[in-house]
């Protein structure tokens, strides 16, 4: 049903009067048309004089309305303007006999469709003979011809009319400018059409054109024709089949020059496609939403990410349905939500997120506006599966914490590993068929000690022959076998870095173009030599962790021992002690001497321990005075003489006096550990001797035995605390390995060095001096 106005117009009159071809107008305007009407039979012009005619007043708008309405008095017009619109221009005349009225009326086409109809009215001439009016008629047909003819010059495009078989009878100028034939050529030859349509699509094209014909429908479509200097151009041809049954068809129709178009199409296509697989190639899953909220374009790394299925995919998709989907994924729906809602509300945000799914992946989510030139039309959502990456991080981290937080040290070499793998260059870089650099970055370059502009078109042994000879054999067994070389781990020297051993792990990779063809090959080169280091730095770190708990589990053992051990026969002593008491009976007169060595001896141990607390606590306290060297050494081997009955004990003193600034006690304790040493590892009747002696400004106090001796490897540690060389064992020689360490302390705290010569099987001799006060 068509709804109408007041005035009779067609209700969709004014909102459809834009779309309207302005060509037709156009036309209309330059053969200075009566009247002007479009395909549906509306009127887009009417002049006054025709108003005047069909009986209408002044005020009354006929655009929109139907001209079998508007020119219902005037139906011989009507009739005329039916035919036109057919596709076949007529002359009529009508009208009262007083004010009769003639009538060209043509049709006007574009693109081969029928856009309508411009009448040209003009009044025949009181009693003029039928021939005069005819001539005139004649006259005016010529006129509006020749119009007509002139105007399709103009047009971009060649306007053509043939019959079925595609013989020309009719093309415009541009048809010569087109193509470079002349008009006549068109016309002339019979068979021009097809001996010039490109071979290759000379069958398909000529079948199409038949079968179109047959069935009498307009047709389009784009085929290539050859020009006359041997150029191909592509051609859109637009073509209206015209004729009724019984009258013979003919073809009419416009040749547009698309070349240029169909090249940028095929340029455009490629430049797509290579941004397609760019797309689907790249390891992030990117999504890009439009401001109205439609997903506009996403790869299939986020199909892959987030599990959208195809059936999902081929409904149409928007930024909800997508977001409501993966709100059921997440850990956190409601954060989640929450983000992508301030991210919205601020259009020029730039934003990056973590985002865990209920599944434990982890992705990192990257957002920011899309824009064409400086208007922001969307926003592109990636998303990077960094699971495996957050996971071992985290694993390191639970091993870096692990380790002995106490060794400053561990902790800078794993911060310092840290930063390597973040910010590590990667080299890239890509040589040709003949091994040199057709392209390479700064990183790879400076391997060789060159910059890349250096490197570029030179082979790699002119650069770096060292590298070259372990690299290159890898480049052409690439180009020789087209199997890339991945993960492939590389020790070398290089010129940047001389007398160091550096490690990398280097891939690859033959480079194809589209058709198979081998260019050359492509190469990345990671460097890995701080983490070789690292690792070194780590095992050499827990083996020391070991060794610390060996050692404290010795010093347990060695303790418990040391404990124990006088406490039994004390035990003893006191039980009998005990027993007499009871019964009477007279004691033993070594009883209480046996069981009082029991005590000294533990208190010794105890005493060992204590100072060795103090010392770690820097606590141990010495009370220092001017005292006699030689007396106190003198002093010290009488009271350790009746212990060492079964050693001969020889002591060699210094002719002059020595005096020193020192702590009696604490240097008394010195010489009697290590007289005590002496004794405890020397063999029955194994001498041990004693010397006294002045070097320059310092006493030199020697303690030697002919016992078991201390191995080479082991002299460096035999100052430390609870260290025992490994031939003496606790079960023969007991002791808490706190006897020399703290010898050491008391002996650097008066400004002297203690130290020792020995060999295995052979004794020692231990050393030490202190400062000579004059």
């Amino acid at each position: 049903m068509t709804m109408t106005d007041g005035q009779g117009r067609d209700a969709g009159w004014e909102a459809s009067a834009p779309s309207f071809p302005k060509l037709l107008v156009q036309v209309g305007a330059s053969l200075h048309a009566t009247l002007i009407v479009d395909s549906q039979e509306r009127i887009l012009r009417m002049n006054h004089l025709l108003t005047s005619l069909a009986g209408w007043g002044d005020g009354v708008a006929f655009e929109g309305r139907a001209f079998e309405e508007v020119l219902h008095r005037l139906p011989w017009l009507a009739q005329a303007l039916r035919t036109a619109l057919s596709g076949t221009e007529t002359v009529c005349e009508g009208g009262a006999p007083e004010r009769r009225m003639r009538a060209l009326v043509l049709p006007v086409f574009e693109d081969g469709v029928c856009l309508g109809a411009c009448a040209l009215l003009s009044a025949c001439a009181p009693g003029s003979a039928g021939s005069a009016r005819h001539d005139a008629l004649e006259q005016e047909l010529t006129r509006t011809q020749r119009q007509y003819e002139e105007l399709l010059d103009t047009l971009d495009a060649a306007v053509w009319e043939a019959d079925v078989d595609f013989r020309f009878t009719f093309v415009n100028r541009q048809a010569e400018r087109l193509l470079g034939f002349s008009s006549l050529q068109w016309i002339q030859e019979p068979d021009f059409w097809r001996a010039h349509v490109h071979p290759e699509d000379r069958e398909w094209a000529q079948a199409y054109c038949m079968k179109a014909s047959r069935e009498r429908r307009p047709y389009e479509f784009e085929y290539r024709m050859v020009a006359a200097d041997g150029r191909i151009v592509w051609l859109r041809a637009f073509v209206t089949v015209l004729g009724e049954e019984e009258h013979p068809l003919k073809l009419r129709g416009i040749l547009v020059d698309v070349t240029e178009q169909r090249e940028a199409r095929e340029t455009l296509e490629q430049t797509v496609s290579l941004l397609r697989a760019t797309f689907d190639s790249i390891t992030d899953g990117v999504m890009v939403v439009s401001n109205n909220g439609r997903v506009t374009a996403f790869n299939k790394r986020f199909q892959q990410l987030w599990g959208l299925s195809d059936a999902l995919l081929r409904e149409e998709l928007d930024h909800e349905n997508a977001l409501a989907f993966a709100i059921s994924q997440v850990k956190e729906p409601e954060r989640f939500s929450a983000r992508i809602r301030a991210v919205y509300a601020a259009p020029e945000m730039e934003d990056v997120d973590i985002v865990e799914l209920r599944d434990g992946r982890i992705f990192e989510r990257t957002t920011l506006p899309q824009r064409v030139g400086s208007t922001i039309v969307g926003r592109v959502w990636s998303y990077r599966d960094v699971t495996q990456e957050r996971r071992a991080r985290e694993e390191r981290e639970r091993a870096f914490a692990a380790e002995q937080n106490a060794r400053e040290q561990l902790e800078e070499s794993f911060a310092l590993l840290d930063t390597f793998l973040n910010n590590a260059p990667i080299g890239l870089g890509f040589v040709g068929l003949d091994l040199r650099f057709i392209r390479v970055n700064d990183a790879l370059a400076s391997l060789h000690g060159k910059s890349r502009h250096e490197e570029v078109g030179r082979a790699l042994h002119e650069l770096s022959p060292r590298v070259a000879t372990t690299v290159e054999p890898l480049l052409r067994q690439v180009l020789d076998t087209g199997e890339p070389i991945i993960g492939f781990d590389l020790a070398l020297e290089v010129p940047p870095t001389p007398g160091l051993l550096r490690h990398w792990r280097v891939s690859y990779y033959p480079v194809r173009t589209t058709s198979g063809k081998l260019m050359g090959v492509g190469a990345v080169v990671v460097e890995l030599t701080a983490e070789r280091h690292a690792q070194a730095e780590r095992e050499r770190l827990l083996r020391e962790a070991h060794a610390a708990i060996q050692i404290r589990d010795d010093f347990l053992s060695v303790a418990s021992h040391e404990l124990k051990t006088p406490l039994t026969p004390l035990k003893l002593h006191l039980q009998l002690l005990e027993r007499r008491c009871a019964c009477g009976q007279p004691l033993p007169p070594d009883l209480a001497r046996k069981a009082l060595c029991q005590v000294d001896r533990l208190s010794e141990v105890i005493s060992d321990m204590l100072d060795s607390s103090r010392i770690q606590a820097g606590q141990l306290e010495l009370d220092r005075a001017p005292l006699s060297l030689q007396e106190l050494v003198r002093e010290v081997l009488k009271d350790f003489r009746p212990l060492c009955l079964e050693h001969p004990l020889e002591y060699e003193e210094c002719a002059r006096g020595l005096m020193v600034q020192g702590d009696r006690g604490r240097l008394a304790q010195v010489l009697a550990n290590l007289l005590e040493n002496a004794r405890k590892y020397s063999p029955l009747r194994g001498p041990i001797r004693v010397t006294l002696a002045r070097g320059g400004a310092e006493a030199i106090v020697s303690v030697s035995d002919s016992g078991i001796g201390i191995p080479e490897d082991q002299q460096a540690h035999l100052f430390e605390r609870f260290f025992r060389a490994r031939n003496a064992p606790i079960s023969g020689f007991g002791g808490l390995g706190l006897g020399l360490y703290i010898c050491r302390h008391i002996v650097e705290r008066h400004g002297g060095r203690i130290w020792v010569e020995s060999g295995t099987g052979h004794g020692s001799t231990f050393r030490f001096t202190l400062p000579v006060v004059d």
